[in-house]
């Protein structure tokens, strides 16, 4: 289902140049392709403008490839160019490892600077080919005398380390920069027609283009720790209810007491281990509120069928053993244990929720009075021992 949520435009776009590049899809998409360094400097801005240093990266290796083609006549001899868009991939494939951060920074520059370095060795194989005979071509037998070149083997380094990324952690970005690299590989022979190469570099234009305004999204509407959507997202998915909905206050039991004993690291675990719990059982729409407070939203109005699903999850949750890294407290005397908070130590607690239900009608038709109405169901589960569903009276 990751894959899925995250690598449908990818897979889609990739599957329309395909069936276009063997022609399959009689589509000559004449736009994108003269407007290809336009669209490749508008990505480049956007990434730079939100701090996305992964998507900024690839986007400047791709325009910067792409604008060589024009100024650089060698670069189009087959080795050359097939060897260059492996590297292109390949550096690709490394930053997707990094962490986003300023593109602008010394990190940042030093990348750009290793693309450099990698240029000017492209350089010296033109110049001295004979020199660099032992390299260009390299090849390793592959199936029954097929010659693997060296072009093919760092390409095949590139996609084998993005798809090892997606694998261990299934995001948008990754799969986006797996797709520009299966793109490049595609049009690695300069014999196909020059549009197959400036269309694919219009296709990574839009794909990085949406990766930047994606990650800008999740940034704004998606809570970092747990996961899943914000309290901004909430009140966004408020407007688009229609008259008959419930909303579900969903807060754990003695959270600061948890907190005050093993530690915020802990707490953080608990929080994440919550809200997973509530996004896959709770039937609805699940928010972060704030705190350690939860919304779920449901539309329509079987409240049968919301109280049924509520039951489970804060049984699951409630049957969870969490397994905390470290039992020791902080204490300003004790360096040892603050080191040692919140990382190892084996023991497992179990936590417990307690829930408010309230739907829309009657003196509740504005959500704020519905949210209202399900936050003093809310303190009735609390006063009646918590662990427990309560509904509005």
């Amino acid at each position: 289902m990751q894959w899925l949520r995250h690598g449908w435009l990818p897979l889609l776009l990739l599957t329309a140049f395909v069936l276009q590049r063997y022609a399959w899809l009689d589509f000559p998409f004449p736009a994108p392709v003269k407007l290809s360094p336009v669209l490749l400097g508008v990505a480049l801005a956007l990434a730079v403008f939100f701090k996305s240093s992964r998507l900024a990266y690839a986007a400047t290796l791709i325009l910067a490839f792409y604008l060589a083609l024009d100024a650089v006549p060698w670069l189009r001899q087959e080795s050359l160019f097939s060897l260059g868009l492996a590297l292109v991939s390949l550096n690709i494939a490394l930053v997707a490892y990094t962490s986003d951060r300023n593109p602008l920074s010394g990190f940042g520059l030093l990348l750009l600077f290793a693309a450099l370095g990698q240029g000017v060795g492209l350089y010296l194989l033109q110049s001295w080919p004979n020199s660099f005979s032992w390299l260009m071509p390299l090849t390793l037998p592959y199936g029954g005398g097929i010659q693997f070149d060296l072009a093919a083997q760092v390409f095949v380094c590139a996609i084998l380390l993005l798809l090892v990324k997606v694998s261990v952690k299934p995001e948008a970005t990754g799969f986006g920069l797996l797709a520009c690299t299966l793109l490049l590989y595609l049009v690695r022979d300069p014999a196909l027609p020059p549009g197959q190469f400036h269309l694919a570099a219009s296709i990574s234009s839009l794909l990085l283009t949406f990766l930047v305004l994606h990650s800008a999204y999740e940034l704004a509407f998606r809570d970092e720790l747990t996961g899943i959507p914000s309290r901004r997202a909430y009140n966004r998915y408020l407007l688009t209810l229609g008259r008959h909905y419930m909303i579900a206050v969903i807060d754990i039991d003695h959270f600061k007491k948890l907190n005050d004993r093993h530690g915020h690291r802990v707490g953080d675990q608990v929080l994440r281990m919550v809200a997973g719990k509530i996004a896959r059982y709770g039937g609805g729409r699940a928010f972060r509120y704030g705190g350690e407070e939860f919304v779920v939203v449901f539309r329509g109005r079987d409240r049968e069928k919301a109280l049924n699903a509520l039951e489970r999850m804060r049984e699951k949750i409630a049957g969870y053993p969490l397994k905390l890294r470290s039992a020791m407290r902080d204490t300003a005397d004790n360096a040892k244990a603050r080191r040692r908070r919140g990382q190892g130590g084996g023991r497992a607690i179990k936590t417990t929720v307690s829930v408010g239900l309230a739907g829309s009608g009657g003196n509740h038709r504005l959500p704020e009075a519905v949210l209202e109405a399900a936050d003093r169901a809310l303190y009735r589960a609390k006063r009646g021992g918590r662990n427990r569903v309560c509904t509005q009276a």
